[in-house]
This record gives structure tokens, sequence and C-alpha cells, in this order.
């Protein structure tokens, strides 16, 4: 079965005026998000909190990627000062006054996106969105968020965040050479054109290169991003030869103007989850490969053309556009592209913290 991409959320809140807020709040997020609240203002719409608020909150925090607190921003420190972690791994903390004037981007606001959450929170209610991250502020890109617009963010890279995010907040010269157009938003960076990238490699000065290979580059102030925006939805013939399946493949990826680095996950139904073909084109290019089931598919299956021998095979008309739709929840960026038996989709991944 596929993980699940869709972020957890946790509203929070202990008062009466504050209960109204999350539940207006949870209606025009659009999502099924459980209220916490404490258990004299519990009813069938919210859950109520079991001992101690503040410990409560501590827990929600280890079990959720974000979590809106309508309550004193005061507290909501002091509940999860204790059981903070790391930048790279702590969710996403937002606090609201219970009159929804203004909405604080608190914790994770790069990574874990409290920052977008907030800005969000704040159309839908019309509130002050109050963000005090340095690059936000400079009206500068910055490096984690760079990395998570391209799927491109790996452990390595956190060595890199205060500095370059420092950098580029104080209106330090930070180069940036990218290999293709994967990244539009390049507010405070230098651009490097190829022909210039040489001499920037030789000196010190910060330098964000973003590239589809593998690349062993010795040098200072140095941060390499590996782009991995796409999933790859597929089906397959039973039993079809790895290296036909393989070189439809890479006529897609031709066809298409991507590098197979590029490729993030792989998504079909649960019946070809032991395809030989299928599994050795994830594992040469050192990628997940994830099912769903054909009832999974179906819901989304009717939105694309449909093949009656596929449906009659495995109980769904269309399998790599579907599945690519769930994974990527509905970003689907291409039309099927079919040879020998063999069918590809591609749709935008869902970034990674």
């Amino acid at each position: 079965m596929p993980s699940n991409p869709q972020p957890r959320y946790a509203i929070a809140t202990v008062t009466a005026v504050g209960k109204d807020l999350a539940l207006t709040l949870r209606e025009k997020l659009g999502k099924e998000i459980p209220i916490y609240t404490t258990p004299r203002l519990a009813d069938d719409r919210v859950i109520a909190i079991e001992g101690r608020v503040i410990e409560a909150l501590g827990q929600l925090f280890q079990e959720v990627d974000v979590l809106i607190c309508i309550m004193a921003i005061g507290a909501v420190v002091r509940a999860i000062a204790p059981v903070l972690k790391d930048k790279a791994t702590d969710p996403a903390v937002i606090v609201m006054d219970e009159k929804a004037t203004n909405v604080i981007s608190l914790l994770s606001g790069h990574l874990g996106g409290a920052n977008q959450v907030t800005l969000d929170i704040a159309g839908l209610l019309g509130s002050n969105p109050v963000i005090t991250t340095a690059t936000d502020v400079q009206n500068v890109t910055a490096l984690d968020n760079l990395a998570k617009s391209v799927n491109g963010w790996r452990p390595e890279l956190r060595e890199f965040i205060k500095p370059f995010n420092s950098y580029l907040g104080s209106g330090r010269t930070v180069y940036f050479y990218q290999e293709k157009d994967w990244v539009t938003d390049l507010r405070g960076l230098t651009l490097v054109h190829e022909e210039e990238l040489a001499a920037v490699l030789k000196g010190t000065e910060p330098l964000i290169l973003l590239t589809a290979e593998k690349k062993d580059i010795q040098r200072e102030n140095l941060a390499l991003i590996y782009p991995q925006p796409y999933i790859l939805g597929v089906g397959a013939r039973k039993d079809v030869a790895p290296a036909v399946f393989r070189e439809g493949f890479e006529e897609f990826c031709q066809q298409q103007g991507i590098s197979a680095s590029e490729i993030s996950k792989i998504v079909s139904i649960d019946v070809k989850k032991d395809e030989a073909a299928i599994l050795a084109l994830a594992e040469e290019l050192g990628c997940p490969f994830e099912t769903f089931s054909k009832e999974e598919l179906s819901v989304v299956a009717d939105r694309y053309p449909q093949s009656e021998f596929v449906k009659k095979t495995v109980g769904v008309g269309s399998v790599a556009l579907a599945s690519a739709d769930l994974a990527s929840q509905g970003q689907v960026l291409t039309e099927r592209f079919a040879k020998n038996g063999c069918t590809y989709a591609l749709a935008k991944a869902i970034t990674k913290k």
C-alpha cells in the first residue's frame, strides 16, 4: 500500500470562542481535521483532551505534521519546548488568538510549511499573518524552501540552511545554477550561466547547484540539490521483459524532456506489485514502488481515457494515469504514453520534508 502523503493536521483550543473558531477554520480548510478541547467543551464534533492541556499539546506535537493552536502563545511554547527535536523533523506549529486577529507561524516555517499554512489561514479568515523568518521578511528565497519546492530536500543540506539563509537575508551574494528551469523563485539569488559555472566553482562564494545527476564536487560553501519533482504512474502487460519496459520508459522521458533521475516514486495497481520489469526499474532508479487497489483507483479512473481490455483484466480501465493522480493528489502533468503493452504517465511529486 502507498504511504499517505496527506499531512496530518490537528487543532487545539481551550475556550468556547476558540472552539467556534476551530470549527469555522476546519470547514474553510476543507479537511477532516480533529479538534481537541477541554472535556467541558467537548461534544460530537470535537475530541476531549485527556489530562493536562500542556501535556496533551506536547503529545499532539509528536503525532501530527501541522498543529494549529488557538490560545496564548506562551502556553504553546511551554507545551512544545520539552519535545522539540530538529527543524528538519519538527511539525509546523501555528498559533492564533480566538478572534483570529493574528495568525502566527511559530515553528518550522520553511521545511514544515508553517509559513504557507499561516498565509492560507490568514487568507481564509481575513487575519493578519505574522511571519518572522528573515528570508521572508527580506523578501528573498530560502535554501530549505528552494530544495523542498523541487522535492530535493535531503539531510545533508541541513548544515547549509542557517548560513545560506543568513547570507540571503543580509543581501550577500549567493550564486545559483540549475541545469534546467526547475526553480522559478530566484529572489535574492545571483544567477550563474553555464559558461560561468566553472569559474564560480573555483571560488568559495556560496553556491546553490541543482543537477539531475549525482556529482562529487569538493568545494566550500556548495549546496548540491538533486531535484526529483515527478511521480511515474505505470501499467504493464503481464511478464513484460524488463528491457522492453525500460525502452518505453526511456522514450517517454525523451518525449517529456526529463531525466530518469528526476523520478521520485513509481506507482501502479496492486496486481502489479510483483511485476519484475517495474521492480527492476524502481531498483535501477533507487526509488520506491507503491501500489493502489482497484477500488482506490476507481475513484479517479473515470477522469481519464478507459481501456476496456485493461478494465476486464485488472478491474479498472485506467492504471498509469489513475495511479499518478492518486499519488500526486490530482496533479497529473501528462497524457498516457503507451508502447509495447506498457503505459506511462507523469505527475507532480508531493514535496517531502
